[in-house]
């Protein structure tokens, strides 16, 4: 625990002589470093874009020169700029101008927002956006075309539920996409259909892309809008770097043409989707070019679905719905193919992410990990499965001697906690959003939001790691308690953990000397608060290499 203005640490932080004064200076705050060298200080110099100092008050102000910029924190609490593990950063963007359907807690408001953002949508466009969640509604069921489709007359509509596995969209999106009753179920998606086979409106996975391909591209004003209305969001919420899973080529060019203009603020690694590498091979997915700013080296693959839309892929039936184990995704089939190409997307030095929820999706991500690891020479790969949400007791021990990462959401945790156990029944419940489990069994666990899904807030992923209480307050103690985190490993795995996934942790995730200026002053001393008052707190200054954003 770090009581305010403490200073504890081995290592001391006395400005050379010959050294340049610092441009940044933060003092009297409860300073929370991540470094095991120095845990605690009270204050940080900053000089150029790096940490020059880290000690007490009396030796930091040392490094105090007329043009130093003085922060003084009052027993505020310093970290490490928060390093969003995994997120749809322009999708964000956009989605703050989208129709939000995150509050409707019932049909009525559900086809309210849709009337409101149809009544404003101009020629051409459509409606989009979503974040839906049909199990808050009393009673739950799956909205229908026929349901908005008086209020949204001459207008396509396609809306995603909360998690980005089903979609809904109007029977005029259904009409230009040439979707009838005589339509097939493409691999890895389903297309729900009313009992007189016709389509409702509801599409499952890969049968989005059947609308979603004729949905017009955005503009590239509305695009660039996106991208600064995210950073602004990242940076008023202390999120210094994110990992933007599944950016398209439209995306990576922006980031870069921002970049050589001095306006990318948050730090970027992209990570497009291993069908782009492997339908182009192009020059702009292998990790060159560079910058502090904007890094590529990575590509994400899909295993299966989400357990909201029923998708995920287990080993055992769903408990409600016996008749299914969830969905394989598309690129899982035929597996020769997917191998063939994972292996060149390793030959290319890439990292590989791949998108398991359910436990026979972690299984057969494992699998491919090891089949990887087998068929190639030894190298640092650090595979990560993202999500990892259900796991298979034996399969933690596999997990470690992988190396694999698990990089995961707690906000998910504790929305789907609320609905979660109907689907999978109590025997599952255990392993289930493992945290504990992973850090138990010396797996790397890296913290993230899976914004525009879950809010980017980071207060409330630490809110939601270290109490596990379930949003419709059922689970004030905790759902699976046993799987909650300390409130320094929540942070560790936000910070350091987020770097060491990305191949930085030598660069940035910790507050020591050399690395990257990425910081974050709270407006509370989160290791002062109760863990239920967490997410009160709030971002009141972020430093990004040096620099107040």
């Amino acid at each position: 625990m770090i009581p305010p203005s403490s200073d504890k640490g081995r290592r001391p932080a006395q400005r050379p002589a010959a050294h340049r004064e610092a441009d940044l200076i933060v003092t009297g705050a409860a300073v929370w470093t991540g470094d095991a060298g120095r845990p605690e200080a009270e204050a940080v110099a900053v000089v150029g874009d790096r940490i020059a100092a880290v000690g007490s008050a009396a030796e930091i102000m040392a490094w105090r020169g007329r043009r130093s910029q003085v922060i003084r924190a009052e027993g505020r609490l310093l970290v490490p700029g928060f390093n969003d593990a995994h997120a749809h950063f322009v999708e964000g963007g956009l989605q703050l101008d989208n129709v939000n359907l995150k509050e409707a807690a019932h049909p009525a408001a559900f086809v309210s927002l849709i009337a409101r953002q149809a009544a404003k949508t101009g020629p051409g466009e459509w409606v989009l956006g979503g974040g839906w969640d049909e199990q808050r509604w009393d009673p739950p069921g799956l909205p229908a075309a026929n349901l908005i489709d008086p209020v949204t007359a001459g207008v396509p509509v396609l809306i995603h539920r909360s998690d980005l596995h089903m979609a809904l969209a109007n029977s005029l999106a259904l009409q230009l996409a040439g979707i009838t009753a005589a339509t097939p179920d493409p691999a890895g998606g389903a297309i729900m259909r009313d009992r007189a086979g016709n389509p409702t409106g509801i599409l499952k996975d890969s049968a989005i892309n059947l609308v979603s391909r004729f949905v017009p591209p955005v503009s590239r004003e509305r695009h660039l809008r996106a991208v600064r209305r995210a950073q602004a969001h990242a940076a008023a919420l202390g999120v210094t770097s994110v990992h933007h899973m599944n950016p398209t080529r439209h995306d990576i060019a922006l980031y870069r043409e921002l970049d050589a203009r001095g306006e990318l603020i948050t730090r970027i690694y992209a990570v497009p989707s291993l069908a782009d590498f492997a339908a182009a091979r192009a020059p702009d997915l292998p990790p060159a070019p560079a910058s502090p700013r904007l890094r590529l080296g990575a590509v994400k693959g899909f295993a299966d679905g989400s357990l909201g839309s029923a998708t995920a892929f287990f080993h055992d039936p769903y408990t409600n719905a016996p008749e299914t184990r969830g969905l394989l995704a598309d690129e899982m089939q035929p597996r020769s193919l997917l191998l063939e190409r994972l292996l060149q997307a390793d030959d290319a030095g890439l990292q590989i992410c791949w998108h398991a929820i359910g436990d026979q999706a972690v299984s057969l991500t494992l699998d491919l990990c090891g089949d990887i690891a087998g068929a190639r020479p030894p190298r640092d790969r650090r595979f990560r499965i993202e999500h990892a949400q259900h796991v298979k007791p034996a399969d933690f021990a596999r997990f470690a001697r992988q190396g694999a990462i698990a990089s995961v959401q707690p906000y998910h945790a504790i929305d789907d906690g609320c609905w979660a156990e109907q689907r999978l029944g109590a025997g599952r419940l255990p392993t289930s959003y493992p945290y504990r489990s992973f850090l138990d069994h010396h797996v790397r666990v890296a913290l993230g939001t899976d914004w525009y899904v879950a809010p980017l807030n980071p207060m409330l992923t630490l809110y939601a790691a270290t109490t596990r209480a379930t949003l419709d307050g059922r689970h004030p103690q905790g759902w699976i308690p046993e799987q909650k985190l300390s409130l320094s490993e929540a942070l560790s795995a936000y910070t350091a953990g987020s770097a060491y996934a990305e191949f930085q942790e030598d660069v940035k995730g910790t507050i020591t000397p050399g690395k990257l200026a990425d910081m974050v002053l709270l407006d509370h001393n989160l290791f002062t608060l109760e863990p239920e008052r967490l997410r009160e707190a709030a971002a009141s200054v972020t430093i990004s290499g040096g620099k107040i954003v």
